[in-house]
C-alpha cells in the first residue's frame, strides 16, 4: 500500500494559525498530509524558557510526529530569530534525531526565503512590539528598513487580528520604507491571504512566517510547489 507523503508542523499551545495556514497551502497540493504536535506556549511567553527552547517538549512532539512516518518536521514559531538561530539550529538537530527525518524551523525557512530572494533590506509587520522586531531582524541578518508593531502581549490575540488590517499595515510599511522584502512576522499572524494581494501591489516579496515554516517542510521532501505559487512568490522557489 502507498501512502501520501506527510509533513510535521509543532506549534505553540496557544496558535490558531498554523492548521489553517496548512490548509490554504495544501488544498493545492492534495498528495500530501500534514500532522500536528504542540508544545506549551501561551500568555505573554508561559511554558517556555524566556531565552531559549524547553528541549524535552520539543523532543517528544518531534518524537510523537515521528509515529506518524512524516517525511519532515518544522518548529513553527518565530521565536528563535529573536535570541540566535544558533538555538534553531541545535533544535533542528534535536527535533530530526527524535522524529527521524529533517527538520527546520519558520525562521530558518525564512532565512533561506530571503537569501534566494537576495533581500537585504526587510519591512515587518509584527503582533509584538519593535524591541522584538528589532531583534528578529538582527537574527535573521537583515537591516530593519520599516516595522508596524501592534504591542501585542498574549500570543492567542495574534490570530485574531483581521487579514485587512495586517495588508494596510504592510502597505504602510511599504510606502515610507521601500524594503527588499516585508515579513509578517508571527506564526499566529494569519498572513497567507495578504501575500499574493500584497505582492500584486508593492511589486516584491511578502513572506507570511507560518507559510515560511510550511514552504521549509515542503522543501524537505522535495515536494513541487508550482501549484501553489497563486498564494505567493515563496512557492515558486525551491531556494
Amino acid at each position: 500500500m502507498t501512502t501520501c507523503p506527510a509533513i510535521g508542523s509543532i506549534t505553540p499551545s496557544s496558535n490558531r494559525v498554523v492548521e489553517r495556514t496548512l490548509a490554504g497551502i495544501l488544498r493545492h497540493l492534495p498528495g500530501i498530509d500534514s500532522c500536528i504536535a504542540r508544545i506549551p506556549y501561551y500568555g505573554d511567553g508561559l511554558g517556555q524558557p524566556k531565552d531559549g527552547y524547553d528541549a524535552e517538549a520539543y523532543r517528544h512532539a518531534a518524537w510523537t510526529l515521528g509515529h506518524a512516518e512524516v517525511g519532515a518536521v518544522c518548529w513553527n514559531g518565530t521565536r528563535g530569530a529573536g535570541f540566535g538561530l544558533d538555538a534553531d539550529r541545535a533544535l533542528v538537530r534535536l527535533m530530526a534525531e527524535a522524529a527521524g527525518c529533517p527538520a527546520t524551523t519558520a525562521s530558518l525557512a525564512t532565512v533561506q526565503l530571503l537569501d534566494a530572494m537576495g533581500a537585504r533590506r526587510i519591512g515587518i509587520v509584527t503582533p509584538g512590539d519593535a524591541a522584538y522586531a528589532a531583534q528578529a531582524a538582527r537574527g535573521l541578518g537583515r537591516d530593519l528598513a520599516g516595522l508596524r508593531a501592534l504591542g501585542l502581549t498574549n500570543n492567542h490575540d495574534a490570530s485574531l487580528v483581521p487579514t485587512a488590517r495586517i495588508i494596510a499595515l504592510a502597505r504602510e510599511v511599504a510606502a515610507e520604507a521601500t524594503p527588499d522584502a516585508i515579513l509578517l512576522w508571527s506564526t499566529n499572524l494569519f498572513g497567507l491571504d495578504a501575500m499574493a494581494t500584497l505582492e500584486a501591489e508593492l511589486g516584491i516579496p511578502v513572506i507570511d512566517s507560518a507559510a515560511a515554516g510550511v514552504w521549509g517542510c515542503l522543501r524537505a521532501i522535495g515536494a513541487d510547489m508550482a501549484p501553489a505559487t497563486p498564494l505567493g512568490r515563496i512557492f515558486a522557489l525551491a531556494a
